[in-house]
Order: C-alpha cells, then sequence, then structure tokens
C-alpha cells in the first residue's frame, strides 16, 4: 500500500502515523509530506507568533521541517507527533527571531483587518497586536512559547507539556500566568 493510503474502513491513526514515520525514515516519496501536512497551519500559527513576524514565522516552519525530516528517527513513536513538531519549530523560530532582532523592528503591518474595518478598527487592531506581541515577548521564555503553543498553537496541555520538556500540570500554570498577564496587560489599557 503507497505511503499516503489508508484502508476505507476503521483506519488506526496511530498505526497510520507509525507506518509513514517508517516510510519517510526510509526515504520513501511523499510519505514525510503527508506526515506533517496535517499540522503545517498550527505550526505556522506557532512560528508567526512566537517570530512576530508571518514571513519569518514561515522560514522558522521551513527549516525546522528541514531538521525534522533529518531528525525523525529520533520522533518516539507513540507520543504526540503534533507536539514533536511543534517544540522543533517553536525552537526555530525563537533562534530565528533572535538573530533577526538586531536587524528587523516590530512588523505592525502583519496585521490583517477584517474586510469591513474601518481605520479606527484597524488602527486599534494594530495596537492591541502591538500590546500582546509587547506582553508576550516580555514573558520568561518557557512561559511565552507554551502560551503560544497553547493559544495559538491549540496543543493540549499534555502536548505543550511534551514539547516544552514539562509536566502538564506546569504546562497548565504556565498558560494560566500568561493569561493573567495578558488579561492585566489588556484591562490597564482599558482603563
Amino acid at each position: 500500500m503507497p505511503p499516503n493510503t489508508a484502508p476505507a474502513d476503521d483506519a488506526d491513526p496511530a498505526a497510520d502515523e507509525r507506518r509513514l514515520c517508517s516510510a519517510a525514515i526510509a526515504g520513501k516519496g511523499r510519505a514525510f509530506a503527508d506526515l506533517v501536512l496535517p499540522h503545517l497551519p498550527m505550526l505556522l500559527r506557532v512560528a508567526t507568533r512566537t517570530t512576530r513576524d508571518p514571513s519569518l514565522g514561515e522560514d522558522a516552519v521551513q527549516e525546522a521541517l528541514v531538521i525534522a525530516a533529518r531528525d525523525l528517527s529520533h520522533y518516539q513513536p507513540g507520543t504526540s507527533l503534533r507536539a514533536w513538531l511543534a517544540s522543533v519549530v517553536a525552537a526555530r523560530a525563537f533562534t530565528l527571531s533572535r538573530s533577526e532582532a538586531r536587524r528587523r523592528q516590530r512588523d505592525e503591518a502583519s496585521f490583517e483587518p477584517s474586510p469591513g474595518a474601518n481605520p479606527e478598527q484597524h488602527l486599534r487592531g494594530v495596537e492591541l497586536r502591538a500590546k500582546i506581541d509587547s506582553v508576550l515577548a516580555g514573558l520568561p521564555e518557557k512561559r511565552r512559547v507554551a502560551a503560544i503553543l497553547r493559544l495559538d498553537g491549540g496543543l493540549e496541555y499534555d502536548e505543550v507539556a511534551h514539547a516544552i520538556g514539562s509536566t502538564p500540570e506546569s504546562a497548565r500554570a504556565l498558560v494560566y500566568l500568561a493569561v493573567k498577564e495578558l488579561r492585566q496587560a489588556l484591562q490597564g489599557e482599558q482603563s
């Protein structure tokens, strides 16, 4: 059976993942692409939020996928592939962001207003995004990464914990503290 097909009835996602991992490690065709394709939107959200720059986020995802393809044999089947990929992307995005920090200023133009947004709504959105980015940038790294993986990446707490090398309880606490700081900062803006 080719790597990108699955049995029509009662497919076992874990078995499919193991099969695709084995095929990708063996260098078989589209197996790696089929393995990561369902996770790409989440990976791009995580990378974009981490870097605060859509172009740099795309670069981070591309570079992280090269790293993930090279290091796929280090992935432990049965654990969360999504969390493993997210941790590779988050680490690469942080590295790229840090190296680009001296050469770029915050890209406020990355905010895309809704089609019906008037200039005032657009400005409020840009200001809100800048405030969120500023608060996130000021958080300790582990807290910031946990919050981005949970809030932008949509990972479950056990997946966040796996990605940051922590426990689910610790991941939950880190996200709670990050959200608390975000709320406080945003409420301070409204006062």
